[in-house]
């Protein structure tokens, strides 16, 4: 084939795919065909970048200086993904609605500033004594004009981009909001089961995509797990993502509720304050008190829980593998807790059910066994003993 033919071969190239074709070599009977640039194409330096990821150089980020921007001083910043939890009837809401108050009204949450913001708070049970505890709290303040308080009649969904959404738009609607308290989590959760990583983790991506995005701070208020000591209830990924934690507990002697710093993640912790209850109109207001509660030390594991975790010890010592990326992706914010060693919990299962005890009939045994290493492997998760993921857990140092 010779250039003229080469040249016609593209033309026709050209014709048929729509797309300019032009001979780029011809050497012997070999050529070559390109495409290139139609003539009214726009320029190259004209065509949308392509994307990118935002980044900062380290000397650009070691030349800034750092101003925490507090909602509440030394508890709760302008950008946290924030947990308060306690157990039922623990006092908890009282805290959350205190809190939202002062912030709403700009006054000192007792003896801390605050930066005067907007609230929504997404009700989802407890609409009927809400109008009570919130008209004591405004009395017992004293300010002359009502807040900017925000509060939902329905529950929201937070699993359910839609609702997440929905919680956006309300927000820019009212305008001026800069904290969403969640009232309760597993009540504002939807269909999600608080159990499961991967609904937490939708459950958290709708929060970073539609709440946090827009410069608002969020804080779910949950419960506290069964027969914990200092957790909340539900998958431990729940805990993993918060910058900030406290737990609301009340004393069973005396209803002192004191409230303890769990975690904060990039500042010194508060210590722990603590409130009694003072009457106020139709409900009760919190007071401070210099009591604090002191918590009771962690009971020492016993019988089948003691020998579930003794047997995960040795399953991991005998078939414990380096955890992947995607367990060691769970500890972004605290590497220094990466576990070792994982195992998958089959394998524990199948130590376990050598060496604990169940008090059954023979042709009941299995049955009981899987009771009794669920009932073991609950109490070691609940109480910061083993973390878990998928298929593999570890133990917790």
């Amino acid at each position: 084939m010779n250039y003229e033919e080469a040249k016609k071969f593209a033309e026709k190239l050209t014709q048929d795919t729509g797309t300019l074709h032009e001979v780029y070599e011809i050497t012997d009977d070999f050529f070559y065909v390109m495409r290139i640039q139609p003539n009214d194409a726009p320029p190259v330096e004209n065509l949308p970048a392509l994307p990118t990821i935002p980044t900062i150089s380290l000397a650009d980020m070691m030349a800034r200086e750092y101003v925490a921007n507090w909602l509440i001083d030394g508890l709760i910043e302008q950008s946290d993904l924030g947990l308060i939890f306690g157990a039922s009837g623990g006092g908890k809401s009282f805290v959350v609605l205190d809190m939202a108050y002062c912030i709403a009204a700009g006054i000192p949450y007792h003896g801390r500033a605050t930066k005067k913001t907007g609230v929504l708070y997404v009700c989802g049970e407890g609409h009927s004594g809400l109008q009570k505890r919130i008209k004591a709290i405004h009395i017992d303040k004293g300010c002359t004009e009502l807040p900017n308080i925000h509060i939902t009649t329905v529950p929201a969904a937070f699993i359910d981009e839609n609702s997440a959404i929905a919680i956006q738009n309300t927000i820019k609607a009212i305008g001026n909001i800069g904290v969403v308290f969640v009232d309760t989590f597993h009540r504002n959760l939807g269909n999600g089961d608080e159990n499961s990583a991967k609904d937490i983790a939708k459950f958290l991506q709708n929060i970073d995509l539609y709440l946090r995005s827009i410069g608002v701070a969020v804080i779910p208020v949950h419960h506290s797990g069964n027969d914990s000591n200092g957790r909340s209830r539900g998958s431990s990924s729940i805990r993993a993502a918060m910058d900030v934690e406290y737990e609301v507990k009340k004393d069973a002697d005396n209803e002192i509720i004191t409230v303890t710093n769990t975690k904060m993640k990039n500042f010194e912790q508060p210590k722990p304050f603590s409130f009694k209850f003072k009457p106020v109109a139709e409900s009760v207001v919190l007071e401070p008190t210099d009591f604090i509660a002191k918590k009771g030390s962690k009971k020492p594991l016993s019988g089948n829980n003691l020998k579930a975790l003794q047997c995960l010890t040795k399953s991991l010592d005998d078939f414990g593998i380096e955890p992947p990326q995607i367990i060691r992706d769970l500890f972004s914010d605290s590497p220094q807790n990466i576990p070792s060693k994982i195992v998958s919990i089959e394998q524990w299962r199948k130590e376990a059910y050598l060496a604990i005890t169940v008090d059954s009939e023979p042709s009941k045994k299995q049955n009981a066994l899987k009771m009794a290493f669920y009932n073991a492997r609950k109490a070691l998760d609940e109480n910061y003993f083993i973390g878990f993921h998928g298929e593999y857990v570890w133990k917790i140092s």
